[in-house]
């Protein structure tokens, strides 16, 4: 990812100058690469339980109109 030192701060690829400069400062943008920790850190996200909320309640909702559909076919 693109840093530059002065500015302390990323760049998107795309806003780096063709040369390879930061473009406030015009000072040579240097790449870095992820530390091998952080990679190894990340634990996988969990899903919030709100999301879990809406499926059951989409299920529920899908599985009270199937009833309605079967009881519209005996009826």
């Amino acid at each position: 990812m693109p840093w530059c030192e002065p500015c302390d701060r990323f760049y998107n690829p795309n806003s780096v100058t063709v040369e390879g400069h930061c473009p406030t400062c015009d000072s040579e943008i240097t790449e870095t690469e992820p530390s091998e920790a952080a990679a190894t850190a990340r634990e996988p996200v969990k899903v919030p339980w709100h999301f879990w909320l809406m499926v059951a309640g989409a299920g529920l909702y899908l599985g009270f109109r199937l009833l309605q559909l079967i009881a519209s076919l005996f009826t």
